[in-house]
């Protein structure tokens, strides 16, 4: 597959794009493009009509670019149809590890990055900072007894 440089304003959005994008979201991306650059080509059918990447092009166009990486699928009429819904709900089934993104966070939490590049608002930020670990837990409980309540007999808790 090759990818082109293509103006915006040569691109076609699909007009049957199922997905909404609101301005919020843009933003966000926009602001990503603008740090990391563009790191993901869009995608359009034999015919010319955006399949994935709607929101990125609006979001380039508010980051002021011109042109985009785009890739031409070989995909046309029904299976690119399907394809612009697939590219988009195929993401909707994958699911984070939390322990391990919080870890990642507050890794990155250095104060030399905007951790709301990460696509995460500040309120979303702080709660996942501030919300149950499971190795809190572990740790709190290690020097933790319970006490059967028939016996009277300690069992340590680890």
């Amino acid at each position: 597959m090759e990818i082109k440089n293509i103006l915006i304003k040569n691109l076609k959005p699909h007009p049957k794009n199922p997905r909404r994008h609101p301005d919020s979201a843009i933003e966000r991306l926009a602001k990503s493009i603008t740090e990391f650059g563009w790191t993901n080509p869009v995608l359009v059918s034999a015919d010319g009509y955006v399949l994935a990447g709607h929101a990125r092009l609006k979001a380039a166009q508010v980051a002021g670019l011109k042109e985009v990486p785009v890739i031409e699928l070989p995909l046309s009429g029904a299976k690119a149809e399907a394809y612009l819904i697939a590219d988009n709900r195929l993401n909707e089934l994958t699911d984070w590890d939390d322990a391990t993104l919080k870890d990642l966070l507050a890794d990155l939490d250095t104060g030399e990055l905007d951790l709301e590049l990460t696509g995460f608002s500040v309120g979303e930020l702080e709660k996942m900072m501030t919300e149950f670990h499971p190795d809190d837990e572990k740790d709190s409980n290690q020097d933790k007894a319970i006490t059967c309540p028939k016996c009277g007999h300690e069992f340590e808790v680890k």
